[in-house]
């Protein structure tokens, strides 16, 4: 029997894997037990925002937590219900009129997935169940947002549990499946979504969820101009419903209150989590575009689903907290100047021999590892070089996200930065300082193995 490096009573993400205790966050900054600081350049996950231990979002908890932490919204609705739903909306395109909240990304997913569903049902079709979503995409753990979710190795152990849904190639320039240049693209990887739904029959896809910069294991891919409006054309004509996962990009998170934002695309239903509770509190949504929800309203059927946790009163005034606080700072122009300015420094990281690209909007961003920069070609995925990255920026001082497997779902490595949007240009410098440290150091290792 293996013996068991963890002593502790913790079931821990890596079994073999010793972890520091965290003790408090600072700005952006992390300090363990042992009074280490690190600077959180991975924003946790995606999540922290406007900065850890804001007095705001204290302030806001102790005041609801005064009136009344949770009601069931079987019962009631509530104030604090009320408005975080408001300023999600305000941060919506035109139409969105409804917001359905839940606890976390994988749970706002479902539910798109199951309103997807229910929207057919209403409007006559009920052989449109199949959601198309992309290769190495993310869109959570549970087996519904798993079934959408393309990332090989998250998949693996559950694939008997899976739902049959099919994935199509990404918007992946750098390494163009279609062995097409970007200024020889006719858009190729959008005509494959309609490509694949003539091949399943329109008849049975129900919709097509897509992240608009993706997070973890692409590395901050965004998509080619053009992309966005081709997939919202090829939508409607097959009756498809476009979700967009918001739950890594918005709110703010690449310079815009919403990814999708930067190419005006407006989609039926959208998922966030993450950065609309800053890491202060499990969170999700997903808000309905009207055209979806009058569906409902016209037919006088309610949606059958919820949660117990659904519209939690404390969850949604602390959610209400935090956009207040990236309103009152003007945190989405500020992640858009301090995303240029964290890209800028980012390229000069170039010029080391295992980065291979380096991509991404505003504050959320991403290099790919190499073996061969000339040819491409990646790392075994077994050497775990974005891993060795992650570990040795960590021993230096700073937190970054290490994803594998971007080349085919196996090989391939990325890492990628989502520092709070409160970060400052010298804290932005010691990140790409202790960055390209860590590349440096795994690069002399890996390439002399």
């Amino acid at each position: 029997m293996t013996a068991t490096v963890n002593a502790d009573r913790v079931f821990h993400r890596e079994i073999d894997r010793d972890y520091p205790m965290v003790d408090r966050g600072e700005g952006i900054y992390v300090f363990d037990s042992t009074g280490r600081r690190y600077i959180d350049g991975a924003g946790g996950v995606f999540v922290v925002n406007i900065g850890h231990g804001s007095p705001a979002v204290e302030q806001a908890i102790a005041t609801q937590m005064r009136r009344i932490a949770f009601a069931h919204t079987g019962n009631f609705t509530s104030e604090a219900e009320q408005r975080f739903s408001a300023q999600l909306l305000a941060l919506a395109p035109a139409g969105f009129s409804k917001v359905w909240m839940s606890t976390s990304g994988s749970a706002a997913n479902e539910t798109a997935l199951k309103l997807a569903r229910h929207y057919h049902l209403l409007a006559g079709k009920p052989e449109k169940t199949k959601v198309i979503s992309r290769w190495n995409s993310y869109h959570g753990s549970s087996l519904g947002a798993l079934s959408m979710t393309g990332q090989t190795r998250r998949r693996e152990p559950y694939e008997p549990y899976l739902l049959n849904f099919p994935h199509i190639e990404p918007p992946y320039c750098y390494r163009c499946p279609f062995g097409k240049t970007p200024d020889s693209c006719a858009i190729d990887c959008a005509e494959e979504l309609d490509r694949m739904i003539r091949r399943i029959g329109a008849q049975y896809v129900s919709a097509f969820i897509v992240e608009p910069v993706s997070g973890g294991p692409l590395g901050a891919l965004a998509a080619p101009d053009g992309y966005f409006a081709r997939v919202r054309e090829i939508c409607d004509r097959h009756d498809v419903l476009l979700i967009v996962d918001e739950v890594v990009t918005g709110p703010g998170r690449t310079g815009r209150n919403l990814g999708i934002d930067h190419w005006g695309v407006v989609p039926d239903l959208i998922t966030m989590a993450k950065g609309i509770g800053g890491g202060y509190v499990p969170i999700g949504a997903t808000l309905v575009h009207e055209r979806v929800y009058a569906a409902f309203e016209t037919s006088g059927t309610s949606f059958r689903h919820g949660e117990t946790f659904a519209g939690h009163t404390l969850t949604a005034a602390i959610g209400s907290a935090v956009l207040d606080e990236i309103d009152r700072l003007d945190l989405v122009a500020r992640a858009a100047r301090m995303g240029e300015m964290l890209a800028a420094q980012l390229e000069a990281l170039r010029d080391l021999p295992i980065v291979g690209d380096v991509r991404g909007k505003g504050l959320l961003r991403g290099i790919e590892l190499v073996r061969d920069k000339a040819t491409k070609a990646p790392f075994d995925r077994q050497r775990h070089v974005s891993e060795q990255v992650a570990d040795e920026a960590m021993a230096q001082g700073l937190l970054v996200i290490a994803g594998g497997g971007c080349v085919d779902g196996v090989d391939g490595d990325t890492i990628a930065l989502a520092p709070p949007y409160i970060v400052e240009p010298a804290e932005i410098q010691a990140i790409v300082d202790i960055l390209r440290s860590a590349i440096t150091a795994v690069a002399i290792r890996e390439l002399a193995a």
